[in-house]
């Protein structure tokens, strides 16, 4: 499902009207039908109190179309304005001048406590203050009149986006109206689905409003939800090595877990042959945890960590496998960070860069120039805020900018982890996926995701369905072990043990593993 910037959106309507002749009064009457539809089937609309609240923008217009339809569907609405009528122009000024001809009050000057005595005395709230061109923080009496709503705990119906969400970032600008429900117009907005603003949508709504549908095929509009591609079909008559020979490079003193994820996220997702090359010290602890992998050991620095004399064994070994993970646990030792570098420059096969291999080749853009195999890297907000010489706080204001940009510098599939994680290609497009929970905050879940996205290449899918299918069934295991045992107390092993019933499930019954998050979204 595409998903479109708030000047796209903008740009879908007047291309609308110019090249169908659709006028602006139309859209704005249809995306009220959509709303009052939306609202019949949550509730009974006959004798329901409904308090719309209105800005002077299309927005506003909206809840002024959707007031009259409310009025002529059996509902009791009444209409508080926060700015005069003279600021409406256009279709919104119409649904002004039409609504006034009904016998429906329509306050245009009201204070604080007027608002709280409404608030009481409703049953349902229409949020139609601002919508989605929100692009300054809010402030004074909105402010304080946002704060009235939440505080009142009454249902809201929000039209395209809460107020205070920024449609394009997800960003709460100040403060934001909690909603019940959100019905988007058109297509749907980032501020739909990044948090923290998808925290405040509610369920989640969209209508066509009778847009035609070759004005969705623009290559401009270049964000989508992941699309969960199948599983390869798996061959009965298949062997190990047929099913994925992938070598993790990986591990260090006091990092013993993380090659351990990373090589079983390989096997517990497909893959048939996990071979994990670690620092001879630390192998007989990671044999006892993962007695299923190959392991090679690997000559050391005087850390304990990977030397880089082992680079011609590493390169011989890697072009002996389908492909590699390098990274998880390998620490900051900048003899190893020169390997890593060496390694990722010679070797041209396909490649997750995950945990310190980001820190070490950040900046380091050359590194992935004219690579034939697809690379992948997957950081959290701390890394990739190191890969583009940002902040957290400056990804977090803007995280499809900075990962489109990453992707782009570096040549590569980037993957920022996170609630809802992102995933960006070198041709500017962003996918957003919408699996996973808060429990797969924990320390060793990233690496099991590595395992999991080379895994999934190795048994047969494409470097970009690897990372697609990989991100998904991730947070999809992370839903299934935080189902069974609560967000709070997950643990990466948790979340490994829960990797095989999600593949099963996904391979076995498709339709329903993706049905839950496919239909995080209904159609008006």
């Amino acid at each position: 499902m595409k998903i479109v910037t708030v000047s796209q959106a903008a740009a879908m309507d007047s291309k609308a009207e110019g090249e169908y002749a659709l006028p602006q009064l139309i859209l704005m009457e249809n995306a009220a039908g959509a709303a009052c539809r939306l609202i019949r089937q949550k509730l009974v609309i006959e004798e329901t109190n409904f308090l719309v609240l209105c800005g002077s923008g299309n927005n506003g217009g909206d809840g002024l179309a959707l007031a009259r339809l409310l009025y002529s569907a059996g509902g009791a609405p009444l209409v508080l304005m926060t700015s005069s009528p003279e600021k409406l122009s256009g279709p919104a000024r119409q649904n002004y001048e039409i609504l006034k001809n009904y016998p429906i009050e329509i306050l245009l000057q009201f204070s604080e406590e007027r608002l709280r005595k409404e608030l009481e005395e409703t049953d349902v709230v229409i949020d139609a203050l601002l919508g989605t061109g929100l692009s300054r923080e809010i402030g004074g009496s909105l402010a304080r009149y946002i704060e009235l709503i939440n505080e009142s705990e009454k249902k809201v119906f929000s039209i395209d986006i809460p107020t205070g969400i920024n449609g394009d970032t997800g960003q709460v600008m100040g403060s934001a109206i909690q909603a019940a429900h959100t019905i988007s117009f058109g297509a749907l907005k980032p501020g739909n689905f990044l948090y923290p603003g998808y925290g405040f949508n509610g369920e989640v709504s969209l209508s066509r409003i009778s847009l035609p549908p070759e004005i969705y095929d623009s290559g401009e509009f270049s964000i989508e939800l992941n699309d969960y591609p199948p599983l390869p079909v798996r061959e009965e008559t298949g062997h190990k090595k047929s099913f994925g020979n992938i070598l993790t490079i990986s591990g260090a003193a006091n990092y013993f877990g993380a090659p351990v994820f990373a090589a079983a996220g390989v096997l517990k997702s497909g893959g048939g042959f996990s071979r994990l090359a670690s620092p001879a010290s630390i192998i007989p602890y990671l044999a006892a945890q993962l007695p299923e992998a190959v392991f090679l050991p690997m000559e050391e620095t005087d850390q304990r960590s990977i030397s880089p004399s082992n680079l011609n064994i590493l390169l011989k070994e890697a072009d002996k496998s389908d492909g590699v993970v390098i990274g998880p646990g390998m620490s900051l030792n900048s003899r190893t960070a020169e390997l890593i570098c060496s390694f990722i420059r010679a070797f041209e096969g396909f490649t997750v860069v995950d945990g310190d291999a980001l820190s070490a080749v950040a900046g380091k853009y050359h590194l992935f120039e004219n690579r034939r195999g697809a690379t992948v890297l997957t950081p959290h907000t701390g890394e990739m805020a190191r890969l583009c010489a940002t902040t957290v706080e400056e990804i977090r204001k803007d995280p499809v900018k900075i990962v489109r940009r990453c992707a782009g510098d570096y040549h590569a599939i980037a993957v920022l982890k996170g609630p809802h994680s992102l995933i960006g290609f070198p041709d500017g497009r962003v996918i957003i996926n919408t699996s996973g929970n808060s429990g797969l905050g924990t320390a060793g879940s990233g690496d099991i995701l590595a395992g999991m996205i080379a895994g999934l290449f190795g048994a047969g899918l494409d470097g970009e369905d690897a990372v697609k299918a990989g991100v998904f069934l991730h947070g999809f295991a992370g839903d299934i072990a935080a189902d069974k045992l609560g967000k709070d107390s997950l643990t990466a092993r948790d979340i490994l043990e829960a990797v095989p019933p999600a593949v099963k499930r996904y391979r076995e019954n498709y339709d329903a593993s993706i049905g839950f998050y496919r239909d995080l979204v209904s159609e008006v």
